[in-house]
């Protein structure tokens, strides 16, 4: 019996880390989009999230590295991500 149970357990994801990487991905496909995916512009790359999970959506703040030809920084975005990863609306 413990060799089942040890099975099973093993075959549990870690949905934190998927839905991590999935808002991730939202915001930066939604970044671009913003900017008809122009990368000779500017560049984003998402480099971390933090995040609250709502019945119908995830408040987000997005740690996100900008590059552009007279800027390169780092700095923080706040959005909420609906739940299937479609619809980003940034907060002021």
């Amino acid at each position: 019996m413990p060799v089942i149970f040890l099975l099973l357990f093993s075959c549990m994801r870690n949905v934190g880390t998927d839905v991590r990487e999935l808002l991730k991905t939202a915001m930066q496909k939604h970044l671009y989009e913003g900017i008809h995916n122009d990368s000779s512009r500017v560049r984003y790359e998402v480099k971390d999230v933090a995040f609250f999970e709502n019945p119908d959506s995830y408040d987000c703040e997005f740690t996100v590295h900008l590059i552009s030809k007279k800027l390169d920084t780092t700095g923080i975005m706040q959005a909420r991500v609906m739940k299937d990863f479609k619809k980003v609306i940034r907060k002021s």
